[in-house]
C-alpha cells in the first residue's frame, strides 16, 4: 500500500442517524477510521453514535471546513443537498466490497454504494448519490446527484435520474425512461415512461399523482 493510501485513510462523517450506521460500517471495513461525526442536532442522534459534534447549519462560522474528507451521512436528499452547498469541504466515497461496479462507470464524490449494489458499464453516478442496498442500475444510465436508488430498484439501461430523485423500494423503471429532478418514485413502482420534474409516481404501471410548481 502507498504512502498516499495511508494518508487518505481517516474520514469524517456528516450526520449520526440510522443511516449514518450503515456508512460508518462500509468505511470500517474498507479500513477507514472515523476521525469526527457531526449533526445538526446531536442530542437526538442514534443510540450508536458516539462522541457526536454539532453540526455545521447552526455554527457554520465554527465548522472545521478543512481537514480529512466528509461523507454526507444524511437520508433526506434535500438535507444533503443543503449540507453540501454550505461545507467547503472535499468528499470521500463509501463502497461496499461486495458491490459490483463497471470499470466503465463514474462515481461521483461523496456517493455511497452499499452491499450487493450493481452498477453496469457507462453509467455515470453523480455526486452526493445513495445507491442502496441489493439495487441494480443497468448500463448507460446517468443518476443526478443528491438521488436516491433504494433497496432492490432495478433501473434498466438508458435510463436517466434528475437531481434529488427518489426512486422507491423496489421499484422498476423500464429502458429509456427519464426521470426529472426531485420526483419522488413510489415503492414497488414500475415506471414505463418520462416522468416531469418534482413529480410524484406510485403503481403499477406507474401513475402521476402529483406535480408540485417549483
Amino acid at each position: 500500500m502507498s504512502n498516499q493510501n495511508k494518508d487518505n485513510k481517516k474520514i469524517r462523517i456528516y450526520g449520526a442517524g440510522g443511516h449514518s450506521q450503515v456508512i460508518k460500517e462500509v468505511l470500517i471495513k474498507n479500513g477507514y477510521t472515523i476521525s469526527d461525526t457531526f449533526d445538526d442536532k446531536p442530542e437526538t442522534v442514534h443510540y450508536a453514535s458516539k462522541n457526536v459534534n454539532v453540526g455545521a447549519r447552526e455554527h457554520l462560522a465554527d465548522f472545521p471546513h478543512e481537514g480529512d474528507p466528509v461523507i454526507i451521512a444524511v437520508g433526506i436528499n434535500s438535507d444533503r443537498a443543503e449540507i453540501a452547498k454550505i461545507l467547503k469541504c472535499s468528499y470521500g466515497k463509501a463502497i461496499h466490497k461486495s458491490a459490483i461496479i463497471s470499470e466503465t462507470s463514474k462515481i461521483g464524490d461523496g456517493t455511497v454504494v452499499f452491499a450487493g449494489a450493481i452498477i453496469q458499464p457507462n453509467t455515470t453516478v453523480g455526486k452526493h448519490v445513495i445507491v442502496n442496498t441489493g439495487a441494480s442500475i443497468d448500463h448507460d444510465n446517468i443518476i443526478g446527484d443528491f438521488a436516491h436508488i433504494s433497496p432492490k430498484a432495478a433501473l434498466c439501461g438508458h435510463v436517466e435520474v434528475g437531481e434529488g430523485t427518489h426512486i422507491g423500494v423496489g421499484a422498476v423503471v423500464i429502458p429509456l425512461v427519464k426521470i426529472g429532478k426531485w420526483c419522488t418514485i413510489g415503492a414497488g413502482t414500475i415506471v414505463l415512461k418520462d416522468v416531469p420534474d418534482y413529480t410524484t409516481v406510485v403503481g403499477n404501471p406507474g401513475k402521476i399523482i402529483k406535480t408540485q410548481k417549483k
